[in-house]
């Protein structure tokens, strides 16, 4: 798994980004605009396992394979169900992730609402856990 170290300050940076996904997500469902808020929702949870990840370990994944995100974080601390826990959240999001971003067919409101389900507690679990 290819790893890329960041300074832990940059921890914050990173939940700001989730911050600012999760807020898209927000605002483009509620505009129906349910595509733009799953591909939110899915990058609202890679940024929030990248602070997480960084906060506790200084790394980030680098792969172009972004399933080592999993890896990554599950890598944190292998026996605890909180990181088990999310880690199911990142990789239902990731299975959809490109079919979201690029497949023909359109995210519905049950996509978005699945997808903002997911990424709102992975956001909340890593956002709690950053100081």
């Amino acid at each position: 798994m290819k790893t890329r170290n960041v300074d832990r300050f940059h921890a914050k940076d990173y939940l700001k980004r989730a911050t600012e996904c999760k807020n898209s997500m927000g605002m483009a469902f509620d505009s129906g605009d349910y595509s733009a808020s799953v591909i939110n929702a899915i990058h609202c949870a890679i940024s929030s396992v990248d602070a997480f990840c960084i906060f506790k370990n200084g790394l980030r994944n680098a792969s172009e394979r972004h399933q080592d995100s999993i890896a990554l974080f599950l890598s944190i601390d292998s026996n605890s169900e909180e990181i088990k826990r999310n880690s199911i959240h990142l990789s239902r999001l990731l299975d959809i992730k490109t079919d979201a971003e690029y497949g023909e067919r359109l995210s519905s409101k049950t996509d978005a609402e699945n997808a903002k389900k997911h990424a709102e507690r992975l956001f909340e679990f890593a956002k709690s856990r950053i100081t």
